[in-house]
């Protein structure tokens, strides 16, 4: 979390976005992100983000302080950028921002990390 227990969140979501926007089922190609602002355990505030012909998400990112994308799938492309900025990805079956929110603080959803360890070939045996 971030200064003050602030921290924000963002979800690839359908037209037009908000808290009732169902989820898009891919990070990549969703038409508008709702980022969702927490404060103490609650919903601060819900912001919607349609990127223009020539912005990138990952600009979003940075400019919002996102600290966590939440979704339903993400290239490893994409986890491995969000993983360099610190942005911590969520995975889950969610329907709808408000669902996506819900399992979130509940703890319903997964935490994806990449890891990379040396492979050590193929055991013999």
């Amino acid at each position: 979390m971030s200064k003050g227990g602030v921290f924000r969140a963002l979800i690839p979501t359908h037209e037009p976005g908000g808290l009732n926007a169902k989820v898009y089922p891919h990070w990549k190609d969703a038409p508008v992100f709702t980022q969702v602002v927490f404060n103490h355990g609650g919903v601060r505030e819900v912001r919607i983000h349609k990127l223009t012909s020539d912005e990138l998400i990952i600009n979003i990112v940075r400019r919002e302080g996102i600290n966590y994308v939440i979704a339903q799938s993400l290239s490893i492309r994409a986890i491995e950028l969000l993983e360099k900025l610190g942005v911590k990805v969520i995975l889950g079956n969610v329907a709808t921002v408000a669902d996506a929110i819900s399992k979130f603080m509940e703890g319903k959803l997964y935490l994806v990390k990449l890891s990379k360890e040396p492979y050590r070939g193929v055991a013999k045996g």
